[in-house]
């Protein structure tokens, strides 16, 4: 096992990228602390991993929330004894703000606490341990968008942008500690499906509507966002997240791996999707800038 009698912190580790990465964690033998903001879809992650004979604590956490980071390293110290991983993987999305929009001001201070200075307070609780430990491993989970986006993403870009290059700096200021720091850009992963988010958002109805109108069209362009034919996968970017873990990184420092399956490798253009869907993909996008000014 490439992670036995390690401790690991999970953040965002109630679904998605994060529960990939807890489960992956868990089955190379760490100890994993999942923290997250829904209690309910931790301690499902939980049960899942001791269900396959892991290891896991699940402590509520608002990564925005210093209090609540503070918490969740003490959290794990205590339950485990040690801390040797730290994966900054909590984050939150800004589709649908533009910069015109009158509460762009609150929604960027919400980005910016989570996406940016959550990392950097959850490494600043991380790190007197780590050097206490005489080493540890610090990976950061950025986005393709750090390096391309599309439009309104700016703040999103700017906020994951920031920890590819804090990443860097970190990596510097705690190499003579043996604690590595890297950053992993994920292209396009999928982590649920959109009528879910729509459900939440604007109801069963909607969610519905979506799913009978456009759901080929969603799916179609999300395999042609990159060269290969695919849908990403947690699992992809946990087995990244694993290796840089492990001793076999033990010299690998301030580093970016991206894993989208060759998207950002393309020209602007990339592949397009079948010409009997691109109508009806203009369609969806007017559809769903009418239920965001429906919110406002």
């Amino acid at each position: 096992m490439r992670l036995k009698g390690k401790v690991a912190i999970v953040t965002g580790g109630g679904r998605g990228i994060g529960r990939g990465i807890a489960r992956m964690f868990a089955s190379q033998g760490a100890k994993v602390v999942l923290a997250a903001r829904t209690e309910s879809q931790l301690s499902s992650v939980a049960r899942e991993i001791e269900d396959a004979g892991g290891t896991a604590a699940a402590v509520v956490t608002d990564v925005a929330a210093t209090q609540d980071v503070e918490r969740m390293v003490a959290f794990s110290v205590e339950r485990f004894g040690t801390l040797d991983i730290l994966v900054n993987n909590a984050g939150i999305g800004w589709w649908g703000y533009h910069i015109d929009d009158e509460e762009v001001e609150e929604a960027y201070d919400r980005l910016m606490a989570t996406n940016l200075r959550g990392v950097w307070m959850a490494t600043h609780y991380a790190v007197p341990h780590m050097k206490k430990a005489g080493g540890g491993a610090i990976i950061n989970i950025a986005s393709v968008h750090a390096w391309a986006t599309i439009p309104p993403g700016s703040a999103y870009a700017a906020s994951k942008g920031g920890m590819v290059a804090g990443t860097r700096g970190l990596a510097l200021e705690l190499a003579p500690f043996m604690i590595r720091v890297n950053v992993i850009s994920p292209g396009a992963i999928h982590i649920g499906k959109p009528e879910d988010r729509i459900a939440r958002e604007f109801g069963e109805v909607r969610a519905a509507e979506f799913t009978e109108r456009f759901g080929d069209v969603f799916e179609a362009r999300k395999k042609s966002a990159q060269a290969l034919p695919l849908i990403g996968q947690p699992e992809d970017i946990a087995h990244c997240a694993v290796y840089l873990a492990s001793e076999e990184a033990r010299f690998v420092t301030g580093t970016n791996i991206t894993v989208d399956g060759g998207m950002t490798a393309q020209l602007a253009h990339g592949k397009d999707i079948p010409p009997e869907l691109r109508d009806k993909e203009r369609e969806m996008q007017e559809w769903f800038e009418n239920l965001r000014a429906s919110k406002q």
